[in-house]
């Protein structure tokens, strides 16, 4: 089996527009945290139909997001076992190509929605007996010098890398974050 790389550094519109779907999104996540697994093993992850996923699964591995790594006995016949090619996805930010920058765009609204979405249920009446863990909403318009912003976002990953350091499994509440930091014009 081969290696996952640490980083897949995104250079191409192709793979970009293979992210813009916040379906493909979860799914990348999901390979993220089951590691190498068959579209029925995600399927039964994401609660959804192996046959509505196998297409999404082939657009990923036609971009070089997903590969697949070998195939698995699960019944009458073997099934494929996919894995993503890297630990980390990430979008070349020096490419400033029109046809790229679209598709950054298209991905960022896919982000968007998948955290309205996500705000939208948390944000539905629970058992009053569950958890108190609120969703956190939080917008802020700061005038920053140069080297403010480079620290803000310096933190930014300092916490992305946190987040992933203390991903545990176990935990009985997955908890999600969607930062948009940009110069606002005014």
């Amino acid at each position: 089996m081969a290696r996952r790389k640490r980083s897949l550094v995104i250079r191409s519109a192709g793979q970009l527009r293979a992210l813009r779907t916040p379906l493909r999104q979860e799914m990348v996540r999901t390979f993220g945290r089951l590691g190498a697994c068959t579209v029925r093993e995600l399927a039964d992850e994401l609660g959804r139909e192996p046959a509505a996923l196998y297409y999404h699964v082939h657009a990923l591995v036609d971009s070089g997001i997903v590969r697949e790594t070998g195939k698995r006995e699960t019944g009458a016949r073997p099934e494929s076992v996919y894995s993503l090619v890297a630990e980390r996805i990430l979008i070349d930010r020096k490419e400033t190509s029109r046809p790229f920058l679209s598709a950054v765009a298209d991905l960022q609204r896919a982000t968007l929605r998948t955290a309205e979405r996500e705000l939208a249920a948390a944000l539905e009446p629970r058992d009053p007996k569950g958890s108190d863990d609120s969703p956190t909403l939080l917008r802020l318009v700061s005038r920053l010098k140069p080297q403010d912003a480079a620290r803000v976002t310096e933190m930014l990953h300092d916490l992305v890398e946190f987040l992933a350091e203390n991903d545990d499994p176990d935990a009985e509440t997955a908890h999600s974050l969607t930062v948009a930091f940009v110069p606002v014009r005014e």
